[in-house]
């Protein structure tokens, strides 16, 4: 047994330095290790990602070989059934005269045009008198500007800034009683043309799908080529609107049902957007 302090001390710290390299080593090799799997892990993780892309792309490609598929068999289908079948007139209207699209059409501008209430008739009244009271107010304020004193100069600024405040308004649009119940009329009428000329085109596309008659190409690209399981009804409801919307908007392209889109709003741009709208989930498999 080593008695000498010192010497145990230096054998301690030798002990200790032996232990201090191993576990250095210890250390090195696991850094060594965790960078190989870690890198292991990168080309695994590159590896799948290069894959998935290339699977994505192979279910893209298929999923637009199959488009075209169905393209082809639609297309197919309609060489075969023209060659067989009748095909189905939805764009020749003699019972749908142009006075009733003349009687829908004003309809819908009465729709659109801004209707008073009683009460906004009565308030928009009161405003008109006070928009004519200040108007003379402001007049007479323009003719004092010429006939003041030059040394009168804040009251000609006042006189002037009120016929600037007065300048800076409009008059209230008087609610007019003969437009309202001409409008009235209108909205009526055209409701009443609406339901008539509805239940001739529903009639008539009824007896297409009873009689299984080769539907417009373009009722067909907007439609499908018929009504989706459980949706008969609804999708008879769409036909008809796309039928009179053409008919109604003078649409002749016999391959877009609704032609250009409206920029403006209103009636037809509202019926325009709903009809693409039910339309896609008609066509949706």
């Amino acid at each position: 047994m080593n008695i000498d302090p010192v010497k145990a001390l230096d054998d301690k710290v030798e002990r200790l330095k032996k232990d201090l390299k191993s576990l250095g080593a210890r250390l090195d090799n696991a850094q060594t290790e965790a960078a190989q799997q870690h890198l292991s892990q990168t080309n695994q993780l590159r590896d799948t990602h290069r894959k998935i892309t290339k699977s994505n792309d192979r279910i893209a490609e298929l999923a637009e070989s199959v488009h075209r598929l169905e393209r082809l068999l639609v297309a197919l289908n309609r060489k075969v059934r023209a060659g067989e079948t009748q095909r189905a007139d939805f764009d020749t209207w003699p019972e749908i005269t142009k006075p009733l699209i003349a009687k829908i059409l004003a309809g819908q501008e009465a729709y659109g045009r801004k209707t008073f209430t009683p009460q906004e008739a009565k308030d928009t009244r009161k405003a008109i008198a006070e928009y004519d009271r200040r108007a003379h107010e402001a007049i007479d304020a323009a003719e004092a500007l010429t006939t003041l004193p030059p040394n009168a100069e804040a009251l000609w600024r006042k006189k002037y800034k009120q016929w600037q405040t007065f300048a800076k308004t409009e008059r209230p649009e008087a609610p007019d009683d003969d437009t309202h119940a001409r409008d009235t009329v209108a909205k009526s009428a055209g409701n009443e043309a609406v339901a008539e000329a509805r239940e001739k085109i529903r009639t008539r596309i009824e007896d297409a799908v009873a009689r299984d008659l080769l539907f417009p190409a373009w009722f067909e690209n907007m439609l499908g080529p018929a009504a989706p399981p459980g949706k008969a009804d609804d999708w008879l409801y769409t036909a008809t609107d796309v039928v009179l919307y053409r008919l109604l908007h003078d649409v002749t392209s016999p391959a877009d049902a609704l032609g250009t889109a409206p920029q403006e709003q209103g009636h037809r741009r509202s019926l325009h957007d709903r009809l693409i709208v039910e339309c896609a989930d008609y066509r949706r498999p």
